[in-house]
C-alpha cells in the first residue's frame, strides 16, 4: 500500500546541515570570483549586507511558520496570508529556483571536474553525478539527511582550514609586494576600484550565494519536533553562513590580486596556484567539488518536494503525491532527475559553460527574489510591530534594487525581460486552472 503522509526523520542537526548545504555552494565557491571581479576588494560590504538582509528575511520565515503549527511548507503561509494565486505564483517560482539552482550547481561540476580532465565534457561529468544523487534521493529521507549532514560536514572544515591557511600565508608572505593584502587594501581606490556601480553589480552574484537558506522550510513535514528544532535552526544558521562567507572571501583577498580571479575556476584553487600549492589546490578543488555535489542533492530534495506540496494543494496532478514505501516523493523525483537531465542539454547551445553559469545564477537570483519578497509580504500580514514592518518594507526595497542591477551587467540583462514572461504564463495557467475548475 502507497505511502500518503512523508516521514518525520530530520533532526535538528539534519535540517541545518541541509540548510547549509543548500547555501554553503557554488555562490561563494565560484560566483565569488565573478562578484570580486564587479566590484573589488569592497565586495566584502556587498556580502555584508545582503547577509544582513538575510537574517531579516530568516527571522520573518521563522515568525510564520512557529505562529501556526499547520504551517508546513512556504506555500502553506503564502496561501494563508497572500491567497490562491500567490502560493500558485510562489510554488512553480521556487521550483524553478531550485532547478536553476541545480543546473547552475551541475554547470559547475563539470568546470572543477576540468581541473584533473581537461577534456571531459561537463555534460557527461554533470550527467553522472547527476543519476548518483537521484538514486541516493530515491533510497529514503534519513539516507539523504546523514549523506547532506556528511557533505556540510567536509565543506565546513575544508573552508575553516582555507580561512586560517589565507591568514597564514598572509603573515609569512607580508613583506612580499605581490601579496593580495599590499595590492587589495594598500589605497582607497584599490578598494572600491568601480565605485558604487561595481557593488551595486555584484549585488545579483552575492545574493545568489544565500540561495537555499530558506529551504529548512522544506523540511517542517519531515522534521521530528519542528516547533523546537526549527527554531534553533533559524536562529543559528544565518550567523554561520555571513561567518563562512565573509570569512572565505578575506582569505582570498589577503593573499591574492582580486585582478588575478577568473570564472574559469573556483578563486580557492587559484589562491592555492598563486602560492604554488598545486596538492593543495587538487585536495581544495575536491572539497568544492563534494559542495556542489551537496547543493545538488539540496536542489533535488527541494524541487521534489514542491512538487510534491503543490500537488497537495490541488495545484498539480495527484501522480505527483505518490510516496514511496520508504516514505519519499519517489514521483517527484523521478520527474525532478529527467529535467535537470533535459537542463543539461543547454551545453549544446551555449559553449562556454562560463556564460551559461552565469545565465543560471541571474535566472535563478532573480526567482529566489521574488520568492523571498513573497515570504516578506506574507510577515507583513502577519507581524503587528511597526518596527517589523519597516524592517520587512527596506528588506522588499533592496530586494527590488539587486532585481534592477542585473541590467548593470551585460550577460544577465535578458534575464529581467524572461522572468516577465514567466511570470505572466503563471498567470494565464493559473486563470486556466481556476476557470476549468468544478465550481
Amino acid at each position: 500500500m502507497e505511502r500518503t503522509t512523508m516521514k518525520k526523520t530530520l533532526t535538528n542537526r539534519n535540517i541545518q546541515m541541509i540548510a547549509l548545504g543548500g547555501a554553503i555552494g557554488t555562490g561563494l565557491f565560484l560566483g565569488s570570483a565573478k562578484a570580486i571581479k564587479l566590484a573589488g576588494p569592497a565586495v566584502l560590504l556587498t556580502y555584508f549586507v545582503c547577509g544582513l538582509a538575510i537574517y531579516g528575511l530568516m527571522y520573518a520565515m521563522g515568525e510564520l511558520f512557529l505562529s501556526n503549527n499547520e504551517f508546513q511548507s512556504i506555500g502553506d503561509f503564502i496561501q494563508y496570508y497572500l491567497g490562491e494565486r500567490w502560493a500558485f505564483l510562489v510554488n512553480w517560482t521556487y521550483w524553478l529556483c531550485w532547478m536553476g539552482a541545480g543546473l547552475t550547481e551541475l554547470t559547475a561540476i563539470g568546470l572543477y571536474i576540468r581541473f584533473w580532465l581537461p577534456a571531459l565534457s561537463p555534460l557527461i561529468s554533470g550527467t553522472f553525478a547527476l543519476i548518483a544523487l537521484v538514486i541516493i534521493n530515491v533510497v529514503a529521507v534519513r539516507w539523504f539527511g546523514e549523506l547532506e549532514s556528511l557533505f556540510s560536514t567536509i565543506k565546513i572544515f575544508g573552508i575553516l582550514l582555507f580561512i586560517l591557511l589565507g591568514i597564514g600565508v598572509c603573515f609569512l608572505y607580508f613583506k612580499s609586494p605581490r601579496i593580495g593584502v599590499r595590492e587589495n587594501f594598500d589605497q582607497l581606490q584599490t578598494i572600491f576600484p568601480f565605485g558604487l556601480t561595481g557593488l551595486v553589480a555584484a549585488f545579483p552574484m552575492v545574493l545568489f550565494s544565500f540561495a537555499g537558506v530558506e529551504m529548512i522550510g522544506l523540511t517542517v513535514g519531515e522534521t521530528a519536533n519542528p516547533q523546537k528544532n526549527l527554531k534553533k535552526a533559524i536562529q543559528c544558521l544565518p550567523a554561520r553562513i555571513l561567518f563562512f562567507y565573509i570569512g572565505t572571501i578575506v582569505a582570498i583577498l589577503l593573499v591574492v590580486p582580486w585582478q588575478t580571479l577568473d570564472l574559469k575556476e573556483s578563486p580557492l584553487v587559484t589562491m592555492l596556484q598563486f602560492i604554488h600549492c598545486s596538492k593543495g589546490a587538487g585536495v581544495i578543488n575536491l572539497i568544492i567539488l563534494v559542495a556542489s555535489l551537496s547543493s545538488t542533492n539540496s536542489a533535488i530534495y527541494s524541487t521534489s518536494r514542491i512538487l510534491y506540496n503543490t500537488a497537495k494543494e490541488k495545484n498539480l496532478s495527484k501522480w505527483f503525491l505518490t510516496l514511496s514505501s520508504r516514505g519519499v516523493p519517489l514521483h517527484g523525483i523521478l520527474f525532478t532527475g529527467g529535467m535537470f537531465l533535459l537542463g543539461l542539454c543547454l551545453h549544446f547551445f551555449v559553449s562556454d559553460s562560463r556564460i551559461l553559469f552565469q545565465l543560471l545564477a541571474g535566472m535563478t537570483t532573480i526567482s529566489f527574489l521574488f520568492v523571498w519578497s513573497a515570504i516578506l509580504f506574507a510577515h507583513l500580514k502577519l507581524t503587528k510591530s511597526q518596527l517589523k514592518k519597516w524592517k520587512d518594507r527596506l528588506i522588499l526595497c533592496f530586494f527590488g534594487l539587486v532585481g534592477i542591477s542585473l541590467f548593470f551587467e551585460p550577460t544577465t540583462r535578458v534575464i529581467p525581460v524572461v522572468s516577465v514572461v514567466w511570470f505572466g504564463a503563471l498567470n494565464l495557467i493559473y486563470q486556466r486552472i481556476r476557470q476549468t475548475a468544478p465550481k
